[in-house]
Order: structure tokens, then C-alpha cells, then sequence
């Protein structure tokens, strides 16, 4: 028997339709081939695979190995150069054409030369103060050539500093500078006629025209008897400093300093009364900080200063064998002082400032300047006048304290009062009659 005959009826059904089936995609296939234009067309030439449709691909074409880059071509900017450029064209500058000449009409040499001279301060300038926020650089220089005699030539640089604040929402108009501006001038002539224009009003506000190197008017900064007397600025001065007196407070001590290396080094300065050095209670070292007391007030603002003066005879090292002419040398120079530095003590610098006079320290504990201990209920303004802080003339006299009848509990007054007899009085041999 054949093979046809050998088939069961149901595979020869599944091969008849997988025939059907391919039939049907070839079909499809040649109507896809013939809608495509020409330029698309696949060429089936070059392989004996078909060429996949451009619907079927599912996988990108692969970068060709070799990639063709044009020299000439201009390098690509790096970040920096970038953001360069950015600013640059939010802050455009005149730019040069190929005649040298730039957008606004300047060549490069007048534009150089603009720099040099705007740059650079001249020996004649003045400082306008009280501007109007509308003043620009241009309207600034048509005021100056309009109401005095000078020519716009002789204005040599004008800075007009822009505003750095933020603008306050509810201004109306925006400020375009600081309110002030420094003007220099080629002539001494151009710069004394425009300080003649002081008070003269620009937009409404009269401006104060001042010579730019003279600060006369400018109130002085407060000084410190203790910068006043040293000559330095007032990196070591201390707030609310005390007034000088014969006590010193010495700080940033070191913990092996005694009470020996602080006599011997501030003896330099004058005779030490007293030393009290706060020391630890188990080692007994140095806590860091000591007070010293001095004989007198010059000394101990020698030891707040940091120096002393000095025969430069003690500064010269002392050898065996002098000649007779260095002696001699010697004793001439002697009436020369200098500056001897107390600031350190063990390569550390001192803390130096005066402290509280004994009595005045006292008084603040003990005495009158005792702070009141403070009473509930009470102002703190009146603390002073109830409690132990408080005692007037009469209580002084009789040695009582004032009690303040607010603290006494209720019914103790009764409980202490004198109880009077329950018995009938005697007769103290008196008679009253009535009319």
C-alpha cells in the first residue's frame, strides 16, 4: 500500500492547512513588495535569504566599525568654556570686526585706552553722596558737564557701585545704584568745581560732593584706654574691661606655672604685693588663671600693655672679657630704651586685662551692691526692700529686720499676742461721779 493510503484522514487535514497557511503569507508578502516604493525596495540579490521587511526587524542595525570625523572642524567647547559663553551674552561687550573697529563704532586702541584710564584712580576724584536710585554712570556724567565748567574729556572714571540687597517687593521704582558714586578728573580745576555743585539737586535730592581723600566730619571710632595706651588694634580687649587699678587677672597659664615663675616674671614690670593662683585640690597645679597684685597702678598696667621699657645695656649678654671701649659704649647708650615683650610665659601668650578692685569685689558680694534675693509676687524693682538685702535707718538703730507681713501666716499673730487676766481688776482708789 502507498503511503497516501497509510495516512490517517486527520494528518492529511493539519497538512493541507499548514500548505494553506504558507500560501497565504507568500501572498501577503508579495502585495507588502509591491506597495513599498522603489528607493525601499530590499535587495534579495546580494544573500539567498530573504531580506526581513522593515515591519518584521526586531534587532538595531549594527554602528558601522569605522566612524569618519572631519578635522577642520571646529573643537567642541568644554563646560567651562560654555558657561563662559553664557555669561557673556548676558553681559554682552563690544565686539571687534575685521577693521579692528568695534560694535560701537571704537577702534581697539580707543577701547584699551578707555580701560587704562577708567581703571586706574586719579589724584583728583570726590565721592557724590545722597543719589537718586535713577542716577546712572551716563545721566551722572551729563550733570557733572551740564552744571559745571568742565568737559566731558576731563571726567576720567566714574564707579557707580550697583545695588547688592535684594529689592523690596513693595518698591515701586528699582534701584540702579548704591546711592553713592566715586568720580576722578584729569585737572585739580575740574575736581574743585565739582565739589562747588555740593547741595545741588539732582532729581529732586541734593548731593553732598566731597574730596575723595578727605575724612573730615567722619566721626572717629570709639578707643579703649587699654587700645589708646598699647597702640594695637583690640584683638586681646575685653567688653565692660574694668578700670585700671593694682589687680590683674592673668589667663591661659600653664598647669606647671607656680607662683615663683609669675612673681619672677612679672617683677620685670614693678614690686608684687600679692599672688592668689587657683590651683587643683588634688594635685595642687596650676588651674590656668591666677590674679596678681601690684604695688602700683603703673605696674600693673605695664603687665595689661604686655611690654616694658628697657636700657639696651641689660639686652647686650654679659662676657667675661670686655674691652675697656665697650664699656664705654655702654654707658653712653644707656639712655636708649626698648621694648621688652611680657606677653608670653612658657611659650604660651597671657590673657591680661585688669580685674575688680578688692573693695568694689566686696561690695558686690557683701555690701550695698549685693544683688536682693528675689520675693514671689513682688516686682523685681522692689526685691531690694523686703528680705535680708534690704534695711533701712530705723532698723539699723534697733538692730530688727524689716518682715515683710506677707510671709506671716495666718492667725500666728494671734497665736503670739499677750493673753490679758480673766480677773476683776483691783481698785486703784479712784472715783469718777457724774453730774
Amino acid at each position: 500500500m502507498s503511503k497516501a493510503a497509510d495516512m490517517d484522514p486527520q494528518e492529511e487535514v493539519v497538512s493541507v492547512s499548514k500548505k494553506e497557511r504558507r500560501e497565504k503569507k507568500e501572498k501577503k508578502d508579495k502585495k507588502r513588495l509591491k506597495t513599498q516604493p522603489e528607493s525601499e525596495e530590499v535587495d534579495t540579490t546580494a544573500g539567498d535569504e530573504p531580506a526581513e521587511t522593515p515591519g518584521k526587524k526586531r534587532k538595531r542595525e549594527a554602528l558601522p566599525d569605522e566612524i569618519e570625523i572631519d578635522v577642520g572642524l571646529p573643537e567642541p567647547a568644554s563646560k567651562k568654556a560654555a558657561r563662559k559663553a553664557k555669561k557673556a551674552k548676558l553681559n554682552p561687550t563690544p565686539t571687534a570686526d575685521k577693521d579692528g573697529a568695534t560694535t560701537d563704532g571704537k577702534t581697539d586702541a580707543e577701547v584699551k585706552g578707555d580701560k587704562e584710564q577708567g581703571g586706574k584712580r586719579s589724584e583728583y576724584g570726590v565721592w557724590i553722596g545722597n543719589l537718586p536710585w535713577s542716577a546712572t554712570k551716563d545721566t551722572l556724567r551729563d550733570f557733572l558737564v551740564e552744571n559745571a565748567e568742565m568737559k566731558n574729556e576731563q571726567i576720567t572714571r566714574v564707579h557707580l557701585p550697583p545695588p547688592t540687597k535684594p529689592v523690596n517687593p513693595n518698591w515701586s521704582t528699582k534701584p540702579l545704584n548704591k546711592g553713592f558714586a566715586y568720580v576722578d578728573f584729569s585737572t585739580e580745576l575740574a575736581m574743585y568745581s565739582a565739589i562747588a555743585l555740593t547741595e545741588t539737586k539732582m532729581d529732586g535730592r541734593a548731593l553732598l560732593i566731597k574730596n575723595a581723600k578727605s575724612f573730615e566730619g567722619r566721626p572717629d571710632k570709639p578707643k579703649t584706654e587699654q587700645e589708646q595706651d598699647t597702640g594695637r588694634g583690640a584683638k586681646g580687649a575685653v567688653k565692660g574691661a574694668h578700670p585700671p587699678n593694682k589687680r590683674v587677672f592673668v589667663g591661659n597659664l600653664s598647669f606647671d606655672v607656680t607662683k615663683e615663675d609669675l612673681e619672677a616674671h612679672y617683677a620685670q614690670c614693678g614690686s608684687v604685693e600679692h599672688i592668689h593662683m587657683a590651683t587643683f585640690e588634688d594635685s595642687g597645679k596650676c588651674k590656668g588663671y591666677a590674679w596678681v597684685t601690684f604695688g602700683d597702678v603703673d605696674a600693673a598696667t605695664s603687665a595689661v600693655k604686655g611690654f616694658v621699657y628697657k636700657d639696651e645695656s641689660e639686652f647686650k649678654s654679659k662676657k667675661k672679657d670686655k674691652v675697656d671701649s665697650d664699656e664705654e659704649e655702654d654707658t653712653k647708650k644707656s639712655g636708649k630704651k626698648r621694648k621688652w615683650l611680657l606677653n608670653k610665659l612658657f611659650g604660651r601668650e597671657l590673657r591680661c586685662e585688669f580685674a575688680e578692685d578688692s573693695t568694689t569685689r566686696y561690695n558686690k558680694r557683701y555690701g550695698k551692691d549685693k544683688p536682693a534675693e528675689p520675693v514671689d509676687g513682688v516686682n523685681p524693682d522692689r526685691w531690694k526692700n523686703f528680705g535680708n538685702s534690704g534695711e533701712d535707718r530705723g532698723e539699723k538703730r534697733s538692730g530688727r529686720k524689716k518682715v515683710d507681713p506677707r510671709t506671716i501666716k495666718s492667725g500666728a499673730a494671734h497665736s503670739s499676742a499677750p493673753r490679758a487676766s480673766q480677773a476683776i481688776v483691783e481698785s486703784q482708789g479712784k472715783k469718777t461721779t457724774f453730774d
